[in-house]
Parts: C-alpha cells; structure tokens; sequence
C-alpha cells in the first residue's frame, strides 16, 4: 500500500512547496507595490490579502508539506531522520516556521489594525509592512535553500 501511496505523498510535498514559495513571492511582490503606492488604502487592502491567503492558502501549504515530508521518511526505506538532506530540512521548515508564527503572525496582526484603523497612519503602516517583507524574504531564502536541499541531498 505505501509503495502505491509514496508517488502521491510526493507530489502533495512538491505542491505544498510550490504554494508555499510562489504564494510567498506573489505576496511579496503585492506588498511591495502596496508599499511604495501614493494610495495608503492599497496597504489596508494588502493587510486583508494576506490575511487571506495566509490563512486559506499558504498555512495548508505549510501543514502538507510538513506532514507529506514526515510519511515520506517514515515510510520511505531508503530516507531516515539520520540523513543530513533531511535534517537540514526539517531545521529549514522549522526556522521558517518559527519566523512565520513568531514573527510575522505579530506584525500582520498589528498591519491588519493600523491599516484598517479609521485613523490610518500610512507612515506606520508603511514601516510594519517593510517589516513583514524583511521577514518574508527571510523566510524565502530559506525556503530557496530547503528547495536545494530536496533537490540535491547533501549528505546521501
């Protein structure tokens, strides 16, 4: 049975980094054209978005990728948890998951109410979402780098 299910698990992996990382390029690139309009609405409109997406795209992006990896090496013979590949990527998934649910979660909270706030401060909201875009490119990078890793498998 696993050897039948192995070729889906993998693809649900590879499709949950997909959605991971484009999503994540996609909400970077909208953040920085929100982050140098004229028009403080936009970032308002962007703190919704990626609310959003966050919750109903990329977050069960991250759950299948960290669940799809966990069966593929516990039900996998030739991959283990000993295997340098695979601990450089659970160390990524976890560092790039701790930014996300520390980090960024706090500052797209605090976007969410300063560019939603009938008071609108473009300059602090500008500020938060440079913030959140340091944080996510961060996040990126590492992302690029457990790619490599899955791809290359240093170590085997």
């Amino acid at each position: 049975m696993a050897e039948i299910l192995e070729p889906w698990i993998h693809f649900i992996h590879v499709l949950g980094a997909i959605i991971w990382v484009g999503g994540g390029v996609m909400l970077s690139l909208i953040g920085a054209r929100a982050r140098k309009s004229d028009d403080p609405r936009l970032i308002g409109e962007f703190a919704r978005t990626l609310s959003y997406i966050g919750l109903r795209v990329l977050t069960p992006a991250v759950v299948a990728v960290l669940l799809s990896g966990l069966w593929l090496v516990l039900t996998g013979s030739e991959w283990k948890f000993t295997q340098l590949w695979v601990l450089l990527g659970l160390g990524a998934f976890i560092l790039a998951f701790l930014i996300g649910a520390i980090y960024l979660s706090r500052i797209a909270i605090q976007l969410d109410r300063v560019a939603t706030s009938t008071d609108l401060n473009p300059q602090i909201a500008r500020e938060l979402l440079g913030r959140w875009m340091v944080g996510y490119q961060i996040i990126l990078i590492i992302l690029v780098f457990a790619v490599w890793d899955m791809v290359f498998k240093p170590g085997l």
